[in-house]
């Protein structure tokens, strides 16, 4: 299993180079687990813009790849709350975010031969162990 975070992030605001370490550390931690054939990568997006600039990036709806067993999303993150966050704070508001976002995913869509309940179950429990989630 392997999990990519990509990001829009407005002018002004921190770049989110945490990201990367929180991607190894996910991935690192799911490269021997296995929930299914159906998927085997998630790819994700988040998107962090002033108001000005939202209509340039609208959410895509989450698709499923089916020809690379992948799952593509993306989330909005509130601009303001992120811009007058710390590093700390933006990392844990991230992380939960991709949590609360994905968990909806799954909620909506019903993936044939994709333990979905295993998998966020494991994913809860690494992003509290790290201190991501409460």
């Amino acid at each position: 299993m392997r999990l990519t975070f990509g990001s829009e992030i407005s002018n002004g605001i921190p770049f989110p180079f945490f990201t990367t370490d929180l991607e190894d550390l996910i991935n690192i931690t799911f490269q021997s687990k296995k929930y299914g054939d159906n998927i085997l990568t998630i790819y994700s997006g988040f998107i962090c813009v002033s108001k000005e600039y939202e209509f340039l990036h609208p959410i895509r709806k989450p698709k499923l790849l089916r020809k690379e067993a992948a799952l593509e999303f993306e989330y909005k993150l509130d601009f303001e709350i992120y811009k007058n966050m710390n590093d700390e704070q933006r990392k844990k508001y991230v992380a939960t975010e991709y949590f609360e976002n994905l968990k909806g995913v799954f909620e909506k869509k019903k993936i044939k031969d994709f333990d979905s309940e295993s998998f966020l179950k494991d994913l809860e429990i690494l992003l509290k162990e790290q201190g991501l989630l409460t």
